[in-house]
């Protein structure tokens, strides 16, 4: 599971080399997080700094509402990334089989036809 939380600068993080996330630490990679607002991804006990993300950008790509606080979406971001995704159908080998031969007859024909 994802959790995520707004980042502040008060809080120690470890980064996933090993190494300890402190503000000047985070702050030496993500400059821009003392003037916008970040998102730390981590896990459910909220040691491990997994990723960092400007709050603008994850808005962006899922589809958030811009009327809504940081908080609620942030926690909206965080219901879309642990909701399970749907399972895929499978492709049998017969369907895969069948495909290729289809491709290969198709550009087969593309090198036999005649230019008029």
């Amino acid at each position: 599971m994802i959790k995520l939380e707004k980042y502040t600068g008060e809080k120690t993080y470890m980064f996933p080399n090993g190494a300890i996330a402190t503000k000047e630490a985070v702050l030496e990679n993500y400059p821009a997080a003392e003037v916008f607002t970040f998102v730390v991804g981590t896990d459910e006990l909220g040691q491990v700094m997994q990723s960092m993300d400007n709050l603008s950008v994850l808005r962006g790509v899922y589809g958030i509402d811009s009327t809504l606080s940081e908080d609620e979406a942030i926690a909206a971001i965080e219901t879309i990334l642990n909701t399970p995704k749907e399972a895929v159908e499978e492709v049998t080998a017969e369907e895969r089989i069948a495909a290729c031969m289809e491709y290969q007859m198709l550009t087969s024909m593309e090198d036999t036809e005649e230019v008029v």
